[in-house]
């Protein structure tokens, strides 16, 4: 072959290289994500015929909330859309099995039979001696029963009173793909639509609504708004977007919206369960929600207001001292930052932001520059650099370290009741436990905390004992480089062996057979986790791929604004269930 053949040969060999590298390296850029989101088709609910069951411990003081109960008597009536022939009824018996259990009374109304007009006049006819208001919702609606009722109980149902919330359809968010309409009617109101003929069709039922009074609906959550501002990569939690846009566009506050929210809409069936478990279950150690105060003519009694109790938090927060290292991208600088230090990041005791630079506009933030790029492949080299720097600037403030990456929200009360009988002198961590080739590992989504004693001999041996360089598998990595140093691995499980570290979101913990038998998560978990209500601690302490809007909500419910009428109680001091799981540890 003479000289020109082979440099036309060597030529292209190296032209093809060089474009299966380019092609790599856009596979794992962002723009390709963001470019996935725009052309993915419209999302299209997937509904199971699944069961999670009942949570068995109940330490709420739900007096009031009982007490509400028994004097503002809700009728449900969850309605099917005619297009709703396939997954409605399966859809409805999930909303009947989780926010449905709270009404007085729960009917479905599937419109194939019986007109929803029907269905009121029926009702009527046949319950309106046991009911004081009739809610009527769409099945993908969400209800929080308790401040339905706190909100009823400043009016009375002899009151022709009616409250209504309109509902858009959007082809990338709804999962009924139909605009609905959601209705409470007093008793009255219901009367006088059936006596009055206003249920012939929906014409005169419509102009029987424009003589009668319409309540404040704004906690119903309506939602119309143009298409172009709707985020596609929500289509799956849409149901966070109604308060979401107040927040972004109204400029009002997170928790004003989902602090009072009623109904939230656009809900799917696995998400109603992942609100069952954080309204109802989800709380900080330490920590007791408020009450406000409900005086009202309708109800017998005036409820008390009830202040915030954080004593029990604020003295682990003084004694148990965690520094939260966040790992970010600049990109992520006004969405993911601005939101964990908003939320949970004001929860630790020092809080640092670890991307490639520094530069930002938002005031007040610790952000590090990392002289890393951002990459997923550089994880291994952020994350080293990050404890090194933690160690050396901030060492003498912290008997704790936390990393995290900035999809992560972490409870941090939780953390510190988990760590408190621990010493920070111990080279210890805890985390998601994972196993690979018979080597444990925490799971760095969602992240994992490192003893004082830990990150010293860390940073002390990581040049001779942990792989070099920035390139690296981070949580696999980290897990021999401290196998090596002769940290050990904790168990993270409460006493009755439950997770409180998730390395994916609660959904596939919580619904049964939410992935294939193959999926990654059961290969690599070394404790296998239960599934149903019965899956996750009440105290867990992280869960990753949380949004920044998801975080407002998180932060707005454990926080600030907990179902009304139910006081988050905490448990009685008990002996260890699991036989040595308090000094349970694996060698690394």
């Amino acid at each position: 072959m003479n000289f020109r053949g082979t440099f036309r040969l060597l030529f292209l060999s190296t032209l093809s290289w060089l474009s299966v590298l380019e092609l790599m390296i856009f596979l794992n850029s962002t723009f390709f994500e963001d470019l996935k989101e725009l052309i993915c088709k419209p999302y299209k609910e997937k509904i199971g015929d699944y069961d999670v069951g009942l949570r068995s411990q109940h330490w709420n003081d739900d007096r009031i909330a009982k007490l509400l109960r028994e004097q503002v008597r809700v009728h449900c009536l969850v309605y099917l859309d005619q297009s709703d022939y396939k997954f409605g009824l399966l859809k409805a018996g999930h909303a009947k099995r989780s926010w449905g259990r709270r009404c007085n009374r729960l009917t479905i109304v599937d419109q194939r039979k019986i007109t929803l007009l029907e269905a009121y006049r029926r009702t009527y006819m046949e319950f309106h001696n046991e009911l004081d208001w009739l809610l009527v919702v769409y099945l993908d609606s969400y209800v929080i029963m308790e401040n339905l009722r706190h909100m009823l109980a400043h009016y009375q149902p002899t009151e022709e009173l009616y409250f209504s919330a309109h509902h858009a359809f959007y082809i990338y968010a709804h999962v009924g793909m139909v605009p609905t309409t959601d209705f409470i009617f007093s008793r009255e109101a219901l009367e006088q639509l059936v006596t009055r003929n206003c249920l012939q069709n929906e014409v005169f039922f419509r102009e029987c609504l424009k003589r009668m009074r319409r309540g404040p609906s704004e906690d119903l959550l309506p939602f119309n708004v143009p298409d172009e501002v709707i985020p596609f990569s929500l289509r799956q939690e849409f149901w966070l977007w109604p308060c979401a846009f107040r927040a972004v566009y109204d400029n009002q506050s997170w928790e004003s919206c989902f602090g009072k929210a009623i109904i939230f809409p656009y809900c799917r069936a696995m998400s109603m369960y992942t609100l069952e478990f954080v309204l109802y279950h989800l709380r900080p150690y330490g920590h007791v929600n408020p009450l406000p105060e409900l005086r009202s003519s309708s109800l017998p009694t005036a409820v008390a207001s009830r202040p915030s109790n954080d004593r029990v938090a604020r003295y682990m927060y003084r004694s148990v001292r965690i520094i939260c290292l966040v790992l970010t991208w600049q990109r992520n600088y006004m969405g993911a930052v601005r939101a964990v230090s908003e939320t949970w990041g004001r929860h630790c005791n020092r809080v640092v932001y670890y991307g490639s630079s520094s530069v930002t506009i938002l005031p007040g933030l610790e952000i590090v520059g990392l002289n890393i790029s951002d990459s997923r492949s550089n994880l291994w080299g952020k994350t080293k650099a990050a404890f090194r720097h933690a160690y050396m600037h901030y060492g003498h403030e912290a008997d704790w370290f936390y990393k995290a990456d900035d999809d992560t929200y972490a409870v941090m009360e939780n953390m510190r009741h988990m760590l408190q009988p621990h010493s920070p002198k111990t080279p210890v961590y805890f985390g998601s436990t994972f196993q690979l080739n018979n080597h444990v590992y925490m799971s760095g989504g969602a992240g994992y905390v490192l003893s004082k004693r830990a990150v010293e001999k860390l940073v002390d041996g990581i040049v001779r004992h942990c792989l070099p360089g920035d390139k690296g598998t981070e949580d696999y990595q980290m897990g021999e480089c401290l196998r090596e140093l002769h940290v050990k691995a904790y168990d993270s499980r409460d006493i009755y062996g439950r997770h409180r570290f998730f390395s994916l979101t609660l959904e596939h913990f919580l619904i049964p057979d939410h992935d294939e038998d193959d999926f990654w998560l059961k290969r690599y978990l070394l404790h296998s986790s239960g599934t149903g209500m019965q899956c996750c601690s009440t105290y867990s302490i992280s869960i990753h791929y949380v949004s920044p809007y998801e975080m407002h909500f998180l932060e707005t419910i454990l926080y600030k604004s907990r179902p009304y009428g139910l006081i988050a109680g905490h448990p009685p001091l008990k002996t260890s269930r699991k036989r040595g799981l308090g000094t349970q540890q694996f060698r690394l």
